[in-house]
C-alpha cells in the first residue's frame, strides 16, 4: 500500500488555492480597501478564507494574532506577511501597495470635500451611521474568529481575559500584551513542548 502523499504547502493540505500571483493579491486588496471604511479586518476574512480560499480559518487567525503584537497598524503588519508568504517582498509588496494606493488617493478626495461640507447635519449624520455600521462589522468578525478558537479553552480564557481587561477594564491594550499576551505565549510553548 502506498503512503498517504505529503505535500509541504499547508494550502494544499486543507483544500486551499494560493493567489496566483502578486497582481492578483494587489487587485484583491485594492478591492478590500475600496470597501473597507471603517476597518477591513471583516473584508479581508472573507475574501481570503472565504472567497479565495487563501488560508483556513486558523491560519487567518495565527497570522492576524501575529499581526496585532508587531508594531505598527495591524491591517499593515497582516499585509505584509500575507504577502510575505506567498510570494516574498514582491508579494509584500503587492499586497500592501493594493491596500493602501485606493485608500490614500479617496482619503485626499474625501478630506478635501469634507472640509466644505463638515457643517452640514446630512454629513454628521452619515458619518455617525458609518461609525455605527464599523461597529457591526467588528463584532460580526470578532465572532465568527471565535468560532475557530471552539474546543480551545485556553484560547478561549485569553480573548475572554482580554476582551474584559481592555473592553470592560480600560487597561492599554500594551498592559495587556505584555502581561497576558506574553504569559499566553510562554503558555503554549511549554504545552508545544511536551
Amino acid at each position: 500500500m502506498a503512503p498517504p502523499l505529503v505535500t509541504d504547502d499547508p494550502a494544499e493540505e486543507e483544500g486551499q488555492t494560493p493567489p496566483g500571483s502578486p497582481g492578483e493579491l494587489f487587485l484583491t486588496f485594492a478591492w478590500i480597501s475600496m470597501q473597507a471604511f471603517g476597518g477591513a479586518l471583516s473584508f479581508m476574512e472573507r475574501a481570503v478564507v472565504r472567497d479565495k480560499r487563501w488560508l483556513s480559518p486558523k491560519e487567518f487567525l495565527g497570522l492576524y494574532a501575529i499581526s496585532q503584537v508587531l508594531p505598527g497598524p495591524t491591517g499593515i503588519s497582516f499585509c505584509v506577511l500575507l504577502g510575505d508568504r506567498f510570494f516574498g517582498l514582491r508579494g509584500a509588496i503587492a499586497t500592501l501597495g493594493g491596500f493602501l494606493l485606493v485608500p490614500a488617493v479617496g482619503v485626499i478626495c474625501i478630506a478635501s470635500v469634507f472640509q466644505h461640507f463638515q457643517q452640514v447635519p446630512q454629513v454628521q449624520g452619515a458619518l455617525h451611521g458609518m461609525g455605527t455600521a464599523a461597529v457591526a462589522l467588528i463584532i460580526t468578525t470578532a465572532l465568527r474568529m471565535g468560532r475557530t478558537l471552539r474546543g480551545q479553552r485556553a484560547g478561549m480564557v485569553v480573548a475572554a481575559l482580554s476582551f474584559a481587561a481592555v473592553g470592560l477594564g480600560r487597561l492599554p491594550v500594551g498592559t495587556v500584551v505584555l502581561t497576558l499576551g506574553i504569559a499566553s505565549v510562554v503558555w503554549a510553548w511549554r504545552s508545544l513542548g511536551r
